[in-house]
């Protein structure tokens, strides 16, 4: 009697052990995965555009430590075919200490295709992300003014806001002024942080503006950190690859300038110069149908209007290669011209649109030019923009970060 329940009771404790047990091994396939790799945590994951975002994507992310052995693991959505792609990691100094930076450009994609992503390192994976390519139809894109602030919730307020309204947005780009101060680490991290809804879903398209040119002493900088921390095409003029750049979505060929020729005059004194060439052969290499310039600096003086000495070398290539749209920042207002061509307001021509502030700097002080048929300095709230386009029609809509309607142009051919 005593060892029937000796048994009983030793029976019943391995049945509850076997019950428990396949408990555990159903929860870790279910909700862990087969494999249970550690969580691989990436910091400032972000994709980047490329030349051709049908075939190929850049993807960068820091790490907490050095990393030899990174990679992303990549698949059609929903597929089991994993490829793998090594990163190059890169080590820099900055004012809050050594960075270690990944990067790896990923080709042979399938256009107008939907992939997954994830970042790793041994056995370690980050969450997937979702990474879609260029089917060269429509598409529509946002267009952030100036992002420099104070206080880089404003920034993720009008990027959050932006995103939420257009989730079918392709890639961003940001006009310049990014930060503040271009050589200060962490307001970098307080961009990244504000952008962090949109950076591993939609490759980012930004421009160097002049305060990212800025030393930490207020000095001119030549803009490395901005450099290091996006791998931007290398298709611009010679000793000035990703300072200008330009890259092709769908129906429309963007080409990217520098215009910061007071602050980097020291290193690069013909910057405006040697880029005049390479930006009338690229636009004339291209057979998109629509072509879009982007500049941080406006090509016209805020006093009266006429073109500046940005202006005087820009424009005539600008005329010449019929360029539909130009978009600038720096002044943080929103203003947009009637076409504009050789010198004049014309039916025909280039319209010219300053992109407002994403962020929580305004200028008061700014005021319409004469060519520009809408304009608001955008004083009680940031504002941003979006870009749709098709092969009859492009279409460029600003919003305040409410949603407040501020403008809406479209062109057709």
């Amino acid at each position: 009697m005593r060892w029937n329940k000796v048994f009983s009771k030793t029976g019943l404790l391995a049945v509850m052990l076997v019950v428990i047990g396949i408990g555990i091994f159903f929860y870790e396939r279910q909700y862990c995965g087969a494999e249970q790799p550690a969580r691989y945590e990436t910091q400032q994951l972000r994709q980047v555009i490329t030349v051709d975002s049908k075939t190929s994507r850049t993807i960068m992310w820091q790490t907490a430590a050095p990393e030899s052995d990174a990679w992303v693991e990549y698949r059609l959505q929903g597929g089991q075919d994993i490829q793998k792609a090594a990163a190059q990691g890169k080590e820099f100094a900055t004012d809050s200490g050594t960075v270690y930076q990944q990067s790896v450009t990923l080709t042979g994609l399938e256009p107008a295709s939907v992939y997954e992503y994830r970042a790793g390192s041994g056995k370690e994976f980050s969450d997937w992300h979702t990474l879609q390519t260029d089917g060269g139809g429509a598409f529509s894109a946002l267009i952030f003014g100036d992002s420099q602030s104070l206080d880089y919730n404003v920034w993720r307020q009008t990027a959050s806001a932006a995103y939420a309204n257009d989730k079918a947005a392709a890639f961003f780009i940001n006009m310049g002024d990014l930060v503040d101060n271009g050589e200060q680490y962490s307001q970098w991290r307080s961009w990244f942080r504000g952008a962090a809804g949109l950076l591993p879903q939609i490759p980012v398209a930004p421009i160097s503006g002049n305060h990212e040119n800025y030393s930490l002493q207020w000095k001119p900088y030549k803009g490395d950190l901005y450099l290091t921390l996006f791998d931007l095409p290398l298709n611009g003029p010679e000793g000035l690859q990703k300072q200008a750049y330009s890259y092709d979505y769908g129906e429309v060929h963007f080409a990217v300038i520098d215009t910061q020729l007071e602050e980097l005059k020291d290193w690069q004194p013909d910057l405006v110069a040697r880029q005049v060439k390479w930006l009338e052969n690229d636009l004339a290499d291209s057979n998109k149908k629509w072509k879009v310039v982007l500049v941080h600096r406006s090509l016209f003086r805020y006093q009266d209007g006429k073109p500046n000495e940005l202006g005087a070398a820009l424009l005539p290539v600008l005329d010449r290669s019929n360029v539909d749209v130009v978009f600038s920042a720096h002044i943080h207002t929103y203003g947009r011209t009637a076409p504009f061509k050789n010198g004049n307001v014309a039916g025909q021509g280039t319209v010219y649109i300053s992109s407002g502030r994403s962020g929580d700097k305004t200028w008061a002080g700014s005021r319409a030019k004469p060519q520009e048929v809408v304009f608001d300095n955008v004083l009680d709230q940031p504002n941003y923009m979006k870009l749709t386009a098709d092969s009859h029609k492009l279409t460029v809509t600003s919003l305040k970060q409410d949603g407040k309607l501020i403008d809406t142009m479209t062109l057709t051919k």
